[in-house]
């Protein structure tokens, strides 16, 4: 008897936002953050081509000369981080000596001169309009996961309205097709094998193949989304959250087959907790003689230093 396929489940969340089937979706999520912790969404209500604008500066920023992109830099990896800088193999295992073969753009707000870049003209504008409007579907999804773990809509709200969230652009630049292989069980990767580091993240890209995910299983699945849909996957303190009732997947990018010779882009947005926010098992992830609380509480500040410190490789902290 041979199983079913794994595969990334696709969620409609219209209901949800316009009220008609708020738990039914609810559940749906639930299940996918349990399964496999990662999940796309339709029905989001942003608009494809903000997207796409985002995308088309993105692209004239990273195709400005090295020294003009180098002007933009901030502590925390905020501002721009050339190839190689980041390593996030190492925030699980720090002997890891793999260097990401990616540039990224990484802003948050306030809009400030040495994250937000002034070249290409547009760019922030653009990217300001696209950053409140995923950080509102990031609120959203945060009621949706309360209503998914049995608990009250607003259960997270005071633990997520000062949330620590960055907009990353990223640029993979053309990789030579001679210098790929693939006949390996363990190819080159383009973002190393990592988990994301706090509650939820939300991924945008025009052509996602080459992403893939680690079901509990162990396989690694293709994540491959219709262009106007968004990736959904939960991060770390999630998982902590839950007690690991939901999985905080290990995730990669490596090289496809039909991409070889072309750039490869993506807009991942990162939301955290409030940096101040005790990070505990929450009501219903745990029982004390079946299930006991696997971690003990940490603040979410202290969780995302340490995961940033070990990426960049040297001690940060955030402002």
């Amino acid at each position: 008897m041979t199983s079913t396929p794994i595969t990334i489940p696709v969620i409609n969340i219209a209901p949800y936002l316009d009220g008609t089937d708020k738990q039914g979706v609810a559940d749906l999520v639930g299940k996918a953050c349990e399964d496999i912790g990662f999940f796309m969404i339709q029905g989001h209500n942003i608009p494809l081509n903000l997207l796409q604008q985002v995308q088309t500066e993105a692209t004239q920023f990273f195709d400005l000369p090295l020294e003009t992109k180098q002007e933009t830099s901030a502590p925390f990896g905020l501002g721009y981080m050339g190839e190689g800088t980041e390593n996030v193999a190492a925030t699980l295992k720090e002997e890891s000596k793999v260097q990401d073969t990616k540039e990224s753009l990484n802003l948050t707000l306030p809009v400030r001169d040495e994250v937000w870049p002034q070249n290409p003209p547009q760019l922030n504008d653009v990217c300001k309009s696209y950053y409140e409007s995923v950080e509102q579907l990031a609120s959203q999804l945060m009621r949706l996961f309360a209503l998914a773990l049995n608990l009250e809509e607003d259960f997270f709200d005071d633990k997520v309205n000062n949330a620590f969230t960055v907009l990353r652009m990223l640029n993979y630049p053309a990789q030579d097709p001679s210098t790929v292989d693939f006949s390996t069980d363990s190819p080159t990767t383009r973002n190393a094998e990592h988990t994301d580091y706090g509650t939820l993240t939300i991924l945008w890209s025009p052509d996602s193949r080459g992403l893939q995910a680690r079901s509990r299983q162990g396989e690694w699945i293709d994540v491959v989304a219709p262009v106007d849909h968004f990736i959904i996957n939960i991060g770390d303190l999630m998982m902590n959250w839950t007690n690991d009732k939901w999985i905080s997947t290990l995730h990669r990018v490596i090289p496809h087959k039909d991409t070889l010779g072309t750039r490869r882009m993506s807009l991942p947005f990162f939301h955290n907790p409030n940096p101040d926010a005790m990070i505990e098992c929450i009501p219903g992830c745990f029982d004390d003689a079946s299930n006991p609380k696997k971690y003990q509480p940490i603040l979410a500040k202290s969780h995302l230093e340490m995961k940033v410190s070990k990426a960049l490789g040297k001690e940060e902290k955030m402002e």
